[in-house]
């Protein structure tokens, strides 16, 4: 039998990242015993790489330090896997309980040194500047690493994660379009979704690091949250960005193939 999503009948519940698990009915998705955290890039990289990016995907793709992350951030652009499932409630959170389950710490640091790494001459520098789309999503997903990791391991009262909850509610598809903020992709001008609890508490997170230009969600979140006000209310959502307290600076980003990219998320939701 295949899971119905949870009904939200009370918006105004606040979410949390606690570690109680949600019980999770079954159905015909893969068991925890055989089921594989999807990875990123995990279908045939193009031919359009210079030779030393291409010889540096490789590398960190291999990187047994990068593979135990299971980065988000990088998971909804570049996964198949991922996106496999994300079709599937028990998928999903098995994979979220896996990605919110790693060493942090390690991992960020492990995703800010391969951004400034993807950059050097010796790696990708001439592909960033060619605006290689797949180098673009992993300059921005690993820059992105620390606020989707938090906004997806956010859980409602009910110890459903609110990631899985959107990504899954086919009532409502517009639902998971927030977490591709950080990534630097905009709310189309239809973009409605569910103003609950778990979208407040998403964009919370956001709203934290949208004032630090070194994140691409610097670039959306404004615009978003103008949006969410008109349909969720004026007080719904932070209307600017919130100071990130210690933010880094000095690391650019490039936002090239937004367009590209929302279309690709319209094809896949509808």
């Amino acid at each position: 039998m295949h899971l119905q999503r949870r009904q939200d009948d009370n918006p105004s519940r606040t979410t949390t990242a606690a570690t109680t698990k949600a019980t999770l009915e079954t159905d015909s998705s893969p068991t925890p015993s055989n089921f594989a955290v999807p990875q990123p890039f995990d279908t045939a990289l193009s031919n359009n790489f210079t030779a030393p990016c291409a010889a540096y995907f490789r590398r960190i793709l291999a990187d047994a330090s990068f593979q135990s992350c299971h980065p988000v951030s990088l998971l909804l652009q570049t996964s198949s896997g991922f996106f496999d499932a994300s079709k599937s409630f028990v998928r999903i959170t098995q994979t979220l309980e896996a990605t919110c389950a790693v060493n942090f710490g390690q991992c960020l640091t492990t995703m800010n040194t391969m951004a400034r790494e993807l950059r050097d001459d010796a790696n990708c520098a001439v592909d960033y500047a060619n605006d290689n789309p797949q180098v673009l999503q992993a300059f921005n997903g690993l820059v992105a690493y620390e606020p989707l990791y938090q906004a997806t391991c956010v859980r409602d009262d009910d110890g459903s994660y609110c990631f899985a909850n959107a990504v899954t509610n086919t009532s409502s598809t517009t639902d998971a379009y927030p977490y591709y903020l950080p990534l630097g992709v905009p709310f189309s001008a239809g973009t409605r979704p569910t103003c609950n609890s778990c979208l407040q508490d998403t964009m919370a997170i956001f709203s934290a690091f949208a004032s630090n230009a070194t994140q691409p969600v610097s670039q959306t979140y404004n615009a978003a949250a103008a949006q969410l006000d008109l349909g969720c209310g004026p007080t719904f959502v932070n209307k600017t960005a919130i100071p990130l307290k210690g933010a880094a600076s000095g690391t650019t980003i490039s936002l090239a193939p937004t367009i590209t990219l929302f279309i690709m998320l319209v094809f896949y939701f509808f």
